[in-house]
């Protein structure tokens, strides 16, 4: 219950500095405060949700410290591969690292994993998006 309510709180607090911002343009098109109150009260709302629901502690899953771990060295591995590597490779290393901290997972299972990760997410950012950013080498 109490994570579910830290969570409105932070929502709250964010809101009231996305409410500080123009919700709306003269031009009737969403202003720089839009965005921010919308996930605002997204956080508002899912957080008082788990709040109501929350049954109680559960207990820690097996590799704790390990998928943490993991998930740092994908964020980070992504970001110092951007830059020289380009998007699909820094992609592709990061789903492998992210898969990884699942645990469980031969590795085979997750290189083949991340490649296909690599390949969606080229395809929506650097395809369907347009992000100005190479596939392959740097800029």
């Amino acid at each position: 219950m109490a994570p579910g309510l830290v969570l409105a709180a932070i929502g709250a607090a964010c809101l009231a500095v996305a409410l500080g911002q123009p919700f709306r343009l003269p031009s009737g098109r969403p202003g720089p405060g839009f965005v921010p109150a919308l996930l605002a009260a997204s956080l508002i709302a899912l957080g008082l949700l788990h709040a109501v629901t929350a049954r109680g502690p559960t207990p820690a899953g097996p590799g704790g410290a390990r998928a943490g771990l993991m998930l740092c060295l994908a964020v980070a591995g992504f970001a110092l591969l951007l830059p020289s590597a380009g998007f699909l490779p820094a992609s592709w290393a990061a789903g492998s690292l992210a898969l990884a901290a699942a645990g469980g997972l031969r590795p085979m299972a997750i290189l083949a994993g991340g490649g296909a990760l690599a390949l969606a997410a080229t395809a929506l950012f650097l395809g369907a998006l347009g992000l100005p950013t190479p596939a392959f080498g740097a800029r």
